[in-house]
């Protein structure tokens, strides 16, 4: 079945708010600005941004991302099962790239014993520069850095058996805040690959949401939820109390909160918990031909988190994760479509 890498119990693979804007550089003609250089200019200023949606766009736009590297990648994965992957890597270092990855080592709560070594073993034999986190938590952040120009911020292990069901978003951006950010904190860890986890770095702009520490900026979030609005969230796994409260005292204050998960045993308190408080809980079942390994909130229809932490405590506050969180109309929109047709598709709980 399907990405079950997280969690202890499951099959191996279970495997704030920022508004964007953009600074006119507009030229100067006798003392005068010049409109369509303004123009052209604030195009070029502004950070582009895309959404993958898995699996309807594919992870063919993943290897394209990591083909169009003509200088640097550093890549943190927590699970690369992928030969697809793996080869456009290769093929990277061979022309000259410098090609980085920092893979996940800790088989305790999630995966199994060696899950990562076949693509260690490749990819070191094929001058690619490859180390293990850290082995005292899961070091579950899923992200690209292309050239220190572009980020790709990911739901998705790179696991290719489980592509066809799994639920998964990423976000490629060339924000330069928050490629710095990614960039510092994959530095940091990379080369300090025996210490736990500490802050990641979070420069003015960058929209970036680190674990530790993602908590509080999933409850201030939620929080920040309207009356009269529907808050959509889409997780992996539930075992936080924190959280389930936050989307409960949502419910109080008027706001419509609409849960989607896999049905997964382990979590059946906090959909009772969730369900008892008023949130909308459905379910897809275990055989449904999708799996939400995703994690995903959208507040207001004008804020969306997407990344790699879910809705637990460890996940939160000790786990290695990244995400985002921002008010780009194009990464709002697509995926709160998303989220509303996976609520609408899976049973009610």
């Amino acid at each position: 079945m399907a990405n079950r890498l997280c969690s202890k119990k499951t099959f191996f693979l279970k495997l704030s708010t920022l508004f964007v804007t953009g600074i006119l550089m507009g030229g100067l003609l006798l003392g005068c600005s010049n409109p369509k250089t303004a123009s052209k200019s604030e195009s070029s200023s502004t950070p582009n941004y895309t959404l993958i949606t898995l699996p309807d766009d594919g992870y063919q736009k993943i290897y394209d991302f990591i083909d169009s590297a003509n200088k640097s990648i550093d890549m943190t994965m927590y699970a690369l099962i992928d030969s697809n992957a793996e080869a456009a890597l290769i093929a990277a270092a061979q022309r000259g790239v410098n090609v980085r990855v920092l893979l996940n080592s800790n088989a305790s709560d999630g995966g199994t014993v060696g899950m990562n070594q076949p693509a260690y073993d490749n990819l070191s034999a094929n001058g690619v520069q490859v180390v293990y986190s850290w082995d005292g938590v899961l070091w579950h952040q899923k992200s690209i850095v292309v050239d220190n120009q572009k980020v790709a911020i990911m739901n998705c292990n790179l696991v290719a058996q489980y592509y066809p069901i799994l639920r998964d978003y990423v976000v490629i951006t060339d924000n330069p805040a928050t490629v710095a950010g990614v960039s510092t904190t994959f530095e940091a860890d990379y080369t300090n690959n025996t210490v736990a986890p500490v802050a990641g770095d979070v420069p003015e702009g960058s929209e970036l949401v680190w674990s530790p520490g993602a908590e509080k900026h999933f409850t201030e979030l939620i929080e920040a939820a309207r009356p009269g609005t529907t808050l959509y969230v889409e997780t992996e796994q539930l075992d936080s109390t924190v959280l389930e409260n936050a989307l409960i005292d949502a419910v109080k204050r008027g706001v419509t909160v609409n849960f989607t998960m896999t049905n997964t045993g382990e979590f059946t308190d906090g959909f009772n918990t969730l369900k008892a408080g008023g949130v909308n809980v459905h379910l897809f079942p275990q055989n449904a031909p999708i799996y939400i390994q995703s994690k995903a909130i959208s507040v207001n229809n004008e804020t969306v988190y997407i990344g790699s932490t879910n809705f637990t405590t460890t996940s939160t506050n000790a786990d290695r994760n990244v995400g985002i969180i921002t008010q780009k109309k194009d990464i709002v929109d697509g995926l709160t479509a998303t989220l509303i047709q996976d609520f609408e598709e899976a049973p009610a709980y």
